[in-house]
């Protein structure tokens, strides 16, 4: 089995914290809104701290009539291995809110988002793993997608990282 670099399962994991399927039914609007982002979705960024490097992602959306997105990803960090996640996003009509399921490396997560401007903002904080605490941002923001993550590893050192998606 290959044994991927703990940066790159972290990215997996990032992820997962950020995009965490609930029961509900959306309205016209949000489903639209959700809908935008159905396709694929291709992503870059870089790794800081004590495991830098280039992280390549890929997410593919799709729309439900039900008014859910459901999303596969797989990342690769630096060439040296790849790790795959997958969840759904909804809008809450009775809670009033989007929300996300994920799992990756096998954690999952279920987490809120938040409407900011003309973007849709999911983060998690300080969720314990085997790896560390890990927190995460995920922002729908019109024709961009963004995935910042932070990695704070069980010896206390820190690693950071910010991937801009777009469609490809």
């Amino acid at each position: 089995m290959l044994r991927l670099p703990l940066v790159f399962r972290l990215v997996a994991l990032a992820a997962v914290v950020a995009m965490s399927p609930l029961p509900a039914t959306a309205g016209p609007a949000e489903n639209a809104t959700l809908a935008k982002y159905a396709g694929e979705w291709r992503g870059i960024g870089k790794v800081t701290g004590p495991n830098p490097g280039t992280v390549v992602c890929r997410i593919t959306f799709k729309a439900a009539n039900s008014g859910r997105l459901s999303y596969t990803g797989r990342c690769s960090f630096s060439g040296s291995g790849a790790a795959s996640f997958r969840g759904t996003m909804l809008y809450n009509d009775a809670a009033r809110r989007y929300e996300a399921a994920s799992s990756a490396q096998g954690v999952s997560n279920q987490t809120v988002g938040k409407k900011q401007g003309g973007s849709i903002v999911f983060s998690t904080g300080a969720i314990t793993t085997r790896y560390g605490t890990i927190s995460s941002t995920l922002t729908l923001a019109g024709s961009a997608i963004r995935l910042a993550f932070r990695l704070v590893d069980r010896k206390g050192a820190m690693n950071d990282s910010n991937i801009a998606f777009r469609r490809g």
